[in-house]
């Protein structure tokens, strides 16, 4: 038969304090076992296995037993003393109980701190202090419930003299004792104040004894409760909420309805200039796909919108209502603690709530009216851009520029749609010349009168305009005028990279502004009132924590990229024939510029120069520093072309080394073409912040994770309702935000910047830089690996062969020796160093001879004059010069064996030239040829161009040089293969070298069949060759390819599918030009591929970008050509970043799959506790949503890489077979370890007296002190432990389990804290609640003393058998779910599973393919 003990409600009087409220238990309901299973089950409405368990009870040892010396521990304070009552009183009206005791020494031990008494019998019924009797004076108590000798019927100890205390306790005068002048009445009845004096009985006895005072008790409090005035909610505070708020919805959607829909403004819409893509470096996917519309330029519009005093009123008034509703939720957490008596101040003023219930009301409906309201709120890219009025361009305040963005379709679910993303730009107004702009992308647009619309402040100085103009002295002394600079900086803008300074502040502002952080913020005020305000501070310190870590990580990346944009300095330029010193931003195209050694501001041509010499490692990689020159007049007919007058060509981000030191104009002049975002500098830049280059599959995965666990917290809150509902829901309610407020983790955002920026600190340390902190994580999943062939694998110097000339006999051993001399692009620098190619300067170097000035160079004891040059042509393949030697002029060429080939006359070539040429390319040779004639022109050196002097040439020689392989290369391939990487030479030298460099790294096995796909012949077909012999073949599945530059692209002009079915079976590119190499990485981009592109700079620049990892082999530490660069220019950087980029993906999904586990685990937990009407104690909330889930799920990450690659990848996904196995297996396992330990609580003969029975949630501090919330507690607590230990599991990608020295420093601390509070009872364990009483009891959180064991056993101490069965489950816990993880997930278990799951995905991909060909021929 089940009883209740009178209920005490807080609110009804706040005298009940918390660890005075015993009559809210209901301790003898009865619970049978098997309904803790089925109600545990139903949560997850999954089955539960139970194993039997059983363990004999037993007594508790003397007090000196070993697990007490935890007792005193220092940080504690001072426990409230024991008052030891005498027995005697309870002899002559109840000897039953006496008659029991031992001897009354012994029985007085039983008496603990604040009067109680505990049973150490372990046995049932269960003998306790009877909970209190009140009554409205000290004449009504029982005579049987009074002091000794203060009742005419109780005699009591004619020796003693004793006082009734107003706790209930009997103070012996006569051995000194006195009552505690503080101790207040627990009774909550107003009419019924007085206490009597405590009883120890069997707890049957205590009912049987006093059940007519608990009867009046029970209708006094509810005769209170029922005159507690009603709150009407009619007041001036509710009608201010209940008009304001609806009226400016109601507002807001009218004036959205009018600005959008019911009153447009014609032409305010109209197209925005966009920049087109390059289609040379699309791909063979995108060729291939004629329907892909990411060929064409990006679509772009631009929207007008102004700001009205309507708009912004009504701007203004939803920003106060936003903190209005937060300050509501603050007054009204105030104002229950008011009516706790807690605070004293009303912040409404007057009176208007009268008890907790009201208070609490009142809270969850702002709660829910706000949270609704701001979250919508939310939706919009910008509130303030809601309240904005459509008009014309012209009128504009702000532009919205809006992009058409076809999204992908998302992991298994067919869902394409093309959606909009606006940016709201601020037009801002020049005073001097009244043009009106806004940027967009680092970009200017610029408003113009004539289209009605803005456009592009881009200023074109080739307009109309040859090189001649700019060369003709007239321009050249004289610059722009000054007026003409004025207009022109007023089109263009200032030259700068447009990027706001990052500040910390800011970055905290923009992280806290998102979506996410307006459930986080009203998840958090759901633990203010209720008493649980301490975990209102932790939710906050935890959730604010793990925000500024993603704040901070941003801000790092966005100051390194900001300190490469900024850009101070002062420049020398001609304004109308007077050169002047102004500030580098305002400098304009046009502008004629002195050039002096330091950093490069803008893209500039050089007009006058005798030797520039520039670093340019921080823009392209480039290791040497390049020597420039000044345009060539013999193009003065032309137009400026970047690519065509490369040599004469300065980019902002580049730094002059040395340059002419004339005086004014007479020094070295160049004229700026660019600047702004429209510089080189500025281009790769605007890419890096505006390009996303990657997404990985948890990008999409996450939307349907949110998803998900918001349809689990919906069925766990239903379940909450359902299992408090004898309760009233206003206590539910809170119940259920709590189990929300756990399902989605606060600090689950975090995870992924954590791991990124521990494993990107870790390879600065290694000296590589990382300029985009995500491609770490990309670099996790890299399937291919480029390279470069020359500095990259090969050293970049080279070793100097003899040269082979055409036959020694008829001199052209000299001519061969002269012609290397000559034909170079050298320059004697400053320090007398030679700078230029490491081609030139070995060659320059073996034939002895010496650099004269600028245009002369001493060979054999004569000098040898310059009269013109033509630098190194990567499309060409080759370099000439005509110098005049002996009063003639000659023209030396060289280049590659096919170029010069073309261009000798046949009579001139050995017969065995190309065999010659193929020999050497095979044995790994990197050759020359030189070729030279006679200039006999009339043409003026000013007018010769390339095509004058490249033709008609005669064969001179071979030059050999011997490219050696890097020492780590080998290594660094092998590891590459061994770790399931394929790698591929992308190179501009012969094919044939190139498949010898590449066989000697390892690239390509020497026991596998090679055909070179080496031209294409009359007929379009592709001459195939064998490598060994030169034989005509046919490549097959079994044969590996290498192709030649000229096959690749007019493979993809002609025939994309074939190009894309050869690209995947090529280790070698041989003969690639730069854009060459762009378009094979976007071929594998585009198939999905991860790539990563290894290169020196200079001609890999293209392909650095367009790889999904770019490392680049750089000294500059901060260069915008790669993702990463190494500054040990090692391509041991490659191993280094892939292992890393593994390490660091596994740790985030580690982290992950554990703040999913501690989310899960804790709502599980929850929702037990609403089923047992119970919850965790102060302490026990602080570890597991504060101390474990911060320092577990930060420390994971630590772990280092793995010291090799291992065969596999690891996973990006987060609903993949891997991920989904190991947590929801972790998941069930913990479940039913749960349920094993409830269900071996609930087969005690000893619990059976014990179960909690009260069903009163209204004060979540009295209701942690029971077994049900210890056993939950110890095997539930420390599965927040265990989970983090099996997801610490490096596996191949991080180091030993071990290794993770943080992390195994906190395990062993936690275990060891878990066990020691689950094995002691003491003032330890005492912190949780846990094995306590109240001789041990220790202050809560939010306590300033110590305070009771709410229960009528004042203690929940269990039997040391019992205890040692706890720790046997957690051990076994902890054993099982990491064999699971260990050895199941990612063993045999787990490969069969994720083979199952790729042959779905794979044969779904080919119905969906196969669906979308039919599509796209019904379409044709």
């Amino acid at each position: 038969m089940s009883w209740s003990w009178p209920k005490c409600r807080t609110t009804v009087a706040p005298r009940c304090e918390r660890f005075k409220t015993p009559f809210m238990l209901r301790v003898a309901f009865e619970h049978h076992p098997m309904k803790v299973v089925f109600g545990a089950v139903a949560i997850l409405a999954a089955a539960g296995v139970i194993v039997p368990c059983f363990a004999g009870s037993s007594g508790r040892h003397h007090v000196s037993s070993w697990w007490h010396a935890m007792d005193g521990i220092p940080i504690l304070i001072a426990k409230t003393p024991a008052r030891k009552m005498s027995a005697d009183n309870h002899s002559a009206t109840h000897p039953k109980v006496v008659d029991d005791w031992p001897d009354g020494a012994v029985a007085r031990e039983r008496f603990l701190a604040f009067g109680d008494y505990i049973d150490t019998s372990f046995s049932c019924p269960a003998t306790i202090t009877c909970p209190d009797v009140c009554v409205a004076s000290a004449e009504d108590c029982p005579a049987d419930a009074v002091c000794p000798g203060t009742h005419p019927d109780n005699e009591g100890d004619p020796d003693h003299e004793y006082e009734l205390c107003a706790d209930g306790t009997c103070a012996d005068l006569t051995a000194g004792e006195a009552c505690d002048p503080e101790a207040e009445s627990p009774c909550a009845c107003d009419s019924l104040s007085f206490i009597c004096a405590k009883q120890v009985d069997l707890e049957p006895m205590c009912k049987e004894r006093f059940t007519s005072q608990y009867d009046v008790y029970m209708t006094c409090i509810d005769e209170q409760i029922e005159s507690i005035p009603q709150v009407d909610f009619t007041g001036p505070w509710f009608m201010a909420c209940y008009v304001s708020l609806p009226l400016l919805t109601v507002l807001m959607l009218i004036w959205c309805a009018w600005n959008q829909r019911w009153s447009p403004i014609p032409g305010s819409t109209v197209p925005l200039e966009s920049i087109g893509t390059n289609r040379s470096t699309h791909g063979a996917v995108k060729r291939l796909n004629t329907f892909d519309d990411s060929a064409a330029p990006e679509q772009l519009t631009q929207t007008g919108y102004k700001t009205t005093i309507v708009g912004s009123g009504l701007y203004y008034l939803i920003v106060l209502a936003h903190l209005m509703i937060q300050f509501l939720l603050f007054a009204l957490t105030v104002e229950y603690y008011v009516q706790q008596e807690a605070i004293t101040v009303s912040i409404f003023g007057s009176q208007v709530f009268f008890d907790e219930v009201q208070v609490l009301l009142a809270f969850e409906i702002t709660w829910m009216v706000g949270f609704v309201w701001c979250f919508f709120l939310k939706i919009p890219a910008s509130i303030h851009s809601l309240f904005l009025r459509r008009c014309r361009p012209e009128d504009a305040t702000y532009v919205a520029v809006t992009a058409l963005i076809n999204t992908d379709p998302i992991v298994l679910f067919k869902i394409s749609l093309d959606r909009s993303s606006a940016t709201f730009c601020k037009v801002h107004l020049e005073r001097k010349t009244g043009n009106r702009y806004f940027y967009f992308r680092f970009r200017r647009f610029v408003y113009d009168d004539a289209s009605k619309k803005f456009m592009a402040g881009r200023w074109d100085v080739n307009k109309g305009v040859k090189t001649g103009e700019w060369l003709d002295s007239s321009y050249l002394h004289q610059g722009l005028s000054k007026d003409e600079a004025v207009k022109r900086l007023s089109f263009v803008g200032p030259n700068v990279l447009k990027l706001k300074k990052p500040t910390v502040i800011g970055s905290i502002f923009t992280e806290f502004s998102k979506s996410f952080y307006v459930y986080q913020t009203f998840l958090v005020w759901t633990w203010a009132p209720f008493w649980y305000y301490y975990m209102f501070i932790v939710n906050s310190v935890i959730r604010t924590t793990g925000g500024l870590v993603v704040a901070v990580f941003q801000y790092l990346s966005d100051k390194t990229l900001y300190q490469l944009m900024v850009m101070n300095g002062t420049v020398q330029v001609l304004r109308g024939g007077e050169m002047i010193t102004i500030d580098q931003t305002e400098v304009v195209p046009g502008d004629i510029v002195r050039l002096l050694p330091g950093e490069v501001y803008f893209d500039m041509a050089i007009l006058q120069a005798n030797k520039v010499i520039v670093d340019e490692s921080s823009l392209t990689g480039e290791v040497h520093p390049i020597a420039k020159r000044p345009l060539d007049p013999a193009n003065s007919h032309l137009t400026y072309n970047l690519k065509e007058n490369k040599s004469s060509t300065l980019s902002a981000g580049t730094s002059i080394l040395e340059c002419g030191d004339g005086p004014g104009a007479e020094g070295d002049l160049a004229i700026v073409t660019k600047t702004g975002s429209f510089t080189a500098k500025g281009e790769l830049l605007s890419d890096v912040l505006s390009y996303e280059r990657s997404k990985f599959k948890f990008d999409d995965e996450v939307k349907i994770v949110l998803a998900i666990l918001v349809v689990e917290a919906i069925v766990m809150v239903a379940l909450v309702c359902v299992f408090l509902q004898q309760d009233t829901w206003v206590y539910s309610w809170f119940y259920a935000m709590f189990v929300v407020g756990t399902v989605l983790p606060p600090l689950l955002p975090t995870v992924f910047v954590v791991s990124v920026g521990i494993s990107c600190k870790r390879l600065l340390g290694k000296r590589i830089t990382c300029m985009n902190a995500h491609g770490i994580l990309v670099a996790g999943k890299v399937k291919k690996a480029f390279f470069d062939k020359t500095g990259t694998l090969t050293k970049q110097g080279m070793e100097f062969l003899p040269a082979d000339a055409a036959g020694d006999d008829s001199g052209n051993d000299s001519s061969l020796m002269r012609g290397i001399a000559v034909c170079q692009t050298l320059h004697l620098s400053n320090d007398g160093s030679l700078i230029g190619p490491a081609v030139d300067r070995i060659g320059f170097e073996a034939c002895s001879a010496k650099m004269g000035d600028e245009n002369t160079v001493c060979f054999e004891g004569e000098d040898i004059q310059y009269l013109k040059r033509f630098d190194f042509d990567h499309h060409r393949m080759t370099q000439s010069v005509i110098v005049k030697h002996r009063e003639e002029a000659v023209v030396y060429v060289k280049g590659s064996p096919e170029s010069i080939s073309k261009l000798c006359m046949p009579s001139s070539l050995p017969f065995d030239f190309f065999k010659k040429a193929k020999q050497s390319a095979r044995d790994g040779i990197y050759q020359l040829v030189i070729a030279t004639k006679a200039y006999t022109s009339d043409k003026g050196m000013h007018e010769v161009t390339r095509d004058d002097i490249e033709k008609d040439l005669e064969f001179v020689g071979f030059i050999n040089f011997q490219n050696s392989l890097k020492e780590e290369s080998s290594a660094v391939i092998t590891e590459l293969r061994r770790g399931n990487v394929d790698c591929v030479m992308i190179t501009g030298d012969n094919v044939l070298t190139g498949i010898k460099v590449a066989l000697d790294a390892g690239i390509i096995e020497h026991d596998r069949a090679v055909v070179i796909g080496d031209s294409i012949r009359d007929d379009g077909q592709i001459e195939w060759l064998n490598y060994t012999d030169d034989s005509p073949a046919a490549p097959s599945e079994d044969t590996l390819i290498a192709l030649n530059g000229k096959v690749w692209e007019y493979l993809l002009d002609h025939d994309p599918k074939s190009a894309l079915d050869y690209a995947k079976r090529t280790k070698v590119f041989g003969r690639c030009t730069p854009n060459d190499k762009v378009s094979i990485v976007s071929t594998f981009v585009e198939i999905g591929d991860i790539t990563l592109m290894c290169g020196d700079g200079g001609n890999d620049c293209g392909a650095l970008k367009a790889a999904h990892v770019g490392i680049a082999l750089s000294d500059a530490e901060a260069s915008v050509v790669a993702p990463f660069t190494s500054l040990d220019k090692s391509i041991t950087s490659v191993t280094e970043v892939i292992r890393e980029g593994r390490c660091a993906l596994a740790s985030a999904i580690a982290s992950y799959k554990y703040m999913i586990m501690y989310g899960q685990v804790e709502s599980i937990n929850q929702v037990i506790n609403a089923y047992f009407y119970v919850t965790f104690s102060e302490w026990c909330w602080v570890f597991m949503d504060g101390i474990w889930v911060s320092s577990l799920s930060f420390s994971l990450p630590l772990a280092k890489a793995a010291k090799k690659i291992s065969t596999l990848r690891p996973t990006a996904s987060i609903l993949g077979p891997n991920t989904i196995l190991s947590a929801c297996g972790t998941l069930a396992i913990n479940f039913v370890f749960l349920i094993i330990a409830l269900a071996a609580l609930f087969a005690q003969d000893w619990f059976h007296c014990r179960k909690w029975g009260s069903i009163d949630v209204s004060n979540v501090t009295v209701i942690g002190d029971n077994y049900e919330t210890s056993v939950i507690f110890i095997v539930s607590g420390y599965q927040y432990i265990a989970s983090a230990a099996a997801f610490n599991f490096g596996y191949s990608f991080r180091q030993n389990w071990f290794r993770n020295y943080v992390f195994v420093f906190l395990f062993i601390l936690f275990t060891s804290m878990q066990f020691g509070m689950t094995l002691s009872a003491s003032s330890f364990s005492c912190i949780w609640r846990v094995n306590c009483d109240n001789d041990h009891v220790v202050r809560a959180v939010t306590d300033s003393s110590p305070s009771a064991i709410n229960n009528v056993f004042s203690t929940t101490e269990m039997p040391v058998a019992f205890r040692g069965l706890l720790v046997g489950l957690m051990v076994a816990n902890l054993i099982i779910i990491c064999a699971w993880n260990y050895f199941v997930v990612n063993g045999v278990m787990g490969s069969v599973v994720i083979n199952a799951w790729d042959s779905i995905v794979v044969n779904w991909a080919r119905m969906r393919s196969n669906g979308e060909s039919k599509t796209k021929e019904n379409t044709n």
